[in-house]
């Protein structure tokens, strides 16, 4: 028989970049919360003296073993499901601080039209340009209304940069100056001046200097060693959620994380979610967690799968086009890369960041040069 604990005001299911953010904002504002994540501790002192490409870029020993646990994907009903046994695109984290470890930092803002993607292309190419099997909706919220809180976080993970000269308006400027300009970032911006383009220099989340963020999170520059993506940053140069949110969140004594902590069910009394229920995979004990709300916070494919097997929510069905859970899954833009060949240039590809490169805009289209 599970094991039930004293309610709280907020269980939070995955503690990543979301689940550190929304802790780090509710228990500032006076509520308590739990934080659940199925992995282990996470700290900086981890990745002292640890640029093992075979460790963590070839074995992915920061993500999740799929070995042990996977995810099935099909293009259509009519295909069989098949598990997913080596990584592609997508990385799923594991552990606190979830992807939000090993990303690589690039933090662009998406553009005011991609807000309302369906009514701008309807308004300016007519209804007629959208297939009837493109499921592209407007997202119920305008670049304008969402900005200041892309200021905010901007602020608090001290992101580097450049605006975009095509972007959407902003509140303030980025909090801290881009970062060093190489020789291949350099001729590519010269070229696309040439061109009449809009060159600029790409967003990171690792520092440029020394900052100290309005939590008052002092962190280190970056030393550009190029371990970025797949890695850990040992300077905590990286915004990442163990140095930036996770700490104000404890701080203030009402934030709890139980690691080793999988969320098997969100509990419900009728129309109403009063909790969930979990296994310390330690022990193997089961615990029901009482909360007066729950948020989930893991990667999706994890938050649609608790809700479809706790039965909340409407389930989307792709026949009839009804049903919001597990709706309109998008992962992220991956751009075209191209290699180039120069004569008497030598570019040294073992000092950079995953977030050093130059972007040029054209209209709402990107094309970036990004050395590692």
């Amino acid at each position: 028989m599970a094991k039930t604990l004293p309610k709280t005001d907020v269980v939070v299911v995955g503690v990543g970049w979301t689940g550190g953010i929304i802790a780090a904002e509710l228990t500032k504002s006076g509520l308590s919360v739990v934080g659940l994540e199925r992995g282990r501790e996470r700290k900086t002192e981890d990745y002292f003296m640890v640029h093992d490409e075979l460790r963590y870029s070839a074995r992915y020993g920061l993500m999740q073993d799929l070995s042990k646990e996977t995810v099935t994907f099909r293009s259509d009903e009519k295909i069989r499901a098949l598990p997913m046994r080596s990584y592609g695109s997508f990385l799923l984290g594991d552990g606190l601080g979830g992807a939000g470890v090993h990303w690589n930092g690039q933090t662009y803002r998406f553009l005011p039209y991609d807000f309302e993607i369906r009514s701008k292309t309807i308004e300016r190419y007519g209804k007629d340009k959208i297939p009837a099997e493109m499921t592209i909706q407007d997202w119920g919220i305008t670049y304008d209304q969402l900005e200041p809180y892309y200021d905010k976080f901007e602020k608090m993970a001290g992101i580097a940069g450049e605006p975009n000269p095509l972007g959407g308006k902003r509140s303030s400027p980025y909090p801290v100056p881009p970062m060093k300009t190489s020789p291949s970032m350099k001729m590519f911006t010269d070229a696309a001046k040439k061109m009449n383009l809009h060159p600029y220099i790409m967003p990171s989340a690792n520092l440029s200097e020394n900052y100290t963020n309005p939590d008052g999170i002092a962190r280190a520059a970056c030393q550009y060693c190029g371990f970025c993506e797949r890695f850990g940053c040992e300077y905590g140069a990286k915004a990442d959620p163990v140095v930036t949110v996770i700490p104000v969140a404890k701080k203030t004594g009402k934030f709890e994380i139980r690691t080793h902590s999988n969320v098997r069910r969100i509990l419900k009394t009728g129309d109403k979610v009063t909790g969930v229920m979990y296994t310390d995979v330690t022990t193997g004990e089961e615990i029901v967690q009482p909360a007066d709300i729950v948020v989930l916070t893991s990667y999706v494919f994890s938050n649609v799968r608790l809700l479809l097997m706790s039965g909340v929510g409407k389930p989307y069905d792709s026949a009839s086009g009804k049903g919001v859970i597990g709706r309109n899954y998008a992962y992220q833009v991956i751009k075209g890369a191209a290699s180039g060949f120069f004569e008497k240039k030598e570019f040294n590809n073992f000092a950079g960041a995953g977030a050093l490169g130059s972007v040029s805009t054209i209209t709402t289209e990107t094309t970036s040069i990004t050395p590692t």
